[in-house]
C-alpha cells in the first residue's frame, strides 16, 4: 500500500515537473520584436549623435571667408549653420535653432553655447530665470547669430517684446 503511494506521488511530481518545464517561459528570453524596436532607436540617435558632431566639427573648424555650411542638431532639432566675412574680419555665425517639446532653458542654452552663440550656457540661463522667462521657451525653429545680445536670444527663443 505505502508502495503504491509512494509511487503515485513520485509520478505525480514528475509530471508536474514536466508541465511546468514545458510551459514556463525563460524570462531572460525577450521578444525578437523588442530587439528590433531598441536597434532601430539606436540607430536613429546614433544619426542623431553624427549629426551633431557634424555640427561641431563644422563649428570648430578655422573658416574661410564666405564659407556656408549646413548641418542637423542632436535630438533636439536641426541647426543651420552660416558663417559671413565681415569687413574687421570677425567671423558671425548665423543658425536656426529648432526647439523641440519639452526642451528645457538648459538645453537651449547649451545648444546656442555649442554653436558657438553666446560665451557661456550657464549666463543664459540665468538671464531667462531673473526675468522670468525660463518656462517661455517656445518650440519651434529661431534664427539667432553672434551679434545678439542674451536678451536679443531671450525675446527671440521666448517670443516676448521688450520686457
Amino acid at each position: 500500500m505505502i508502495k503504491d503511494l509512494l509511487r503515485g506521488v513520485g509520478i505525480g511530481c514528475i509530471l508536474a515537473g514536466g508541465i511546468l518545464y514545458v510551459t514556463n517561459e525563460d524570462p531572460s528570453a525577450t521578444n525578437p520584436h523588442d530587439y528590433k524596436n531598441q536597434i532601430d532607436e539606436l540607430q536613429t540617435e546614433l544619426e542623431k549623435v553624427k549629426k551633431e558632431l557634424a555640427v561641431a566639427q563644422t563649428l570648430t573648424s578655422p573658416k574661410s571667408a564666405n564659407s556656408v555650411t549646413e548641418a542637423s542638431s542632436n535630438s533636439e532639432g536641426k541647426t543651420e549653420s552660416k558663417s559671413d566675412s565681415v569687413p574687421t574680419s570677425t567671423q558671425i555665425t548665423k543658425i536656426i535653432l529648432s526647439i523641440e517639446p519639452g526642451s528645457t532653458s538648459s538645453t537651449v542654452a547649451d545648444k546656442l553655447e555649442r554653436a558657438g552663440i553666446i560665451e557661456n550656457a550657464k549666463d543664459l540661463e540665468q538671464y531667462l530665470i531673473d526675468k522670468g522667462l525660463a518656462g517661455r521657451i517656445q518650440i519651434g525653429e529661431h534664427a539667432v547669430d553672434t551679434t545678439m545680445d542674451l536678451e536679443t536670444i531671450a525675446r527671440i527663443i521666448t517670443n516676448t517684446k521688450n520686457r
